[in-house]
This record gives structure tokens, C-alpha cells and sequence, in this order.
């Protein structure tokens, strides 16, 4: 919801600058939690543009025109959403990217992707294909926001201590029934 160019800014630079903040003060035992989306897990590999994913940290306007550039190839009514999938893919890569320099510090880093939940914003997207996945998902319903919440504090407490660098789905079995339909 909104430009390709505000959607990189915001969620991928944005995912690096939280991460290279936390980083500076991370401690062993903490842990940071990045917000990503199964529509990270939805596009081809084709339309990434993962060679420009190494320079979000020292170039991050040539990435963030890396991404808007790739949006550009599915034409103006898809490019904002084609962005959005590009920048979570990015979180993905970036949680796995850092992952060992969490670990220096005795910290961790993962990536959650809930998808399709029963929230105001959620509900926005019902009519615009989210509606459609709950087809194919293997829990027929929208997420409560409490199926992703919990996930999130387990994520962030010390009980997973060793996970990192990882994304966890939390999508009802969305992306596997999509996989697997027949």
C-alpha cells in the first residue's frame, strides 16, 4: 500500500537500518524479530534482483532502485505489489545474510512471514487474491492475529536458542497447499 520506491525504502532499507541498530547493542541471549510476508515466498526467483541485495547496506539508493527497476517488468497496476514480494523476499535473505554477525555477539536473527490474517489490514486484501489463498491453504480460515503473536514472542524469547537465520512461515499451510494442489 503505496509506491514501489516508499515499499523498498520502508521495508527493505528499513530492515536494515533496525538491523545494523540493533546489531550495534546486541547481547547474548537477545534476539531480533523481522517482519517479513509469504508473499516473499511467492514470486519466481527470475524476477529477484538478489545480486543487488549485498549492496542495501553500503548503497542503499542503487537497492532500492534495483528493486523498483525489477517492480517496473510486470507493468504500473502490479508494481507496488511486485515490490512488496522483492522487499520480503529481501528480509528473508537479509535475516539469513546477518544471521553469523548476530552470532558473534551471542545474539540471534530470524524472519517471521504471516499470511493472511483477520485484521483490518488483512480484510483490505481479502478481495485482492488473499481470499483466494485460503483455498488452497490447509486451515481453511484467515489467521487470528494471536496464531502470529505467539509465534513472534516465542521467536523473541530465549527458549529457541538456537534458531537463527531462518524464516518461519505462519500461514496456515498456505504455501504447501499451493505446492501440493492438485
Amino acid at each position: 500500500m503505496g509506491t514501489a520506491e516508499r515499499i523498498a525504502r520502508i521495508n527493505a532499507t528499513g530492515t536494515v537500518n533496525i538491523a545494523q541498530a540493533f546489531l550495534s547493542r546486541a547481547a547474548t541471549g537477545d534476539a531480533l524479530v523481522n517482519v517479513a510476508s509469504t508473499a516473499g515466498h511467492s514470486i519466481p526467483k527470475l524476477l529477484i534482483p538478489s545480486r543487488a541485495f549485498r549492496r542495501a547496506e553500503q548503497q542503499p539508493d542503487a537497492f532500492e532502485q534495483a528493486i523498483v527497476k525489477r517492480a517496473r517488468l510486470v507493468g504500473p497496476k502490479l508494481k507496488a505489489g511486485l515490490a512488496y514480494a522483492i522487499s520480503k523476499n529481501f528480509v528473508h535473505w537479509y535475516s539469513r545474510f546477518i544471521a553469523a554477525r548476530f552470532g558473534e555477539q551471542g545474539a540471534r536473527v530470524v524472519s517471521v512471514s504471516p499470511g493472511s490474517f483477520d485484521t483490518a489490514m488483512g480484510r483490505l486484501e481479502e478481495n485482492h487474491g488473499a481470499g483466494n489463498l485460503i483455498k488452497t491453504a490447509a486451515i481453511k480460515r484467515f489467521g487470528k492475529p494471536e496464531d502470529v503473536t505467539t509465534v513472534f514472542a516465542f521467536c523473541a524469547s530465549e527458549a529457541p536458542g538456537y534458531l537463527t537465520g531462518v524464516d518461519i512461515l505462519v500461514d496456515g499451510g498456505t504455501k504447501a497447499g499451493q505446492e501440493f494442489a492438485t
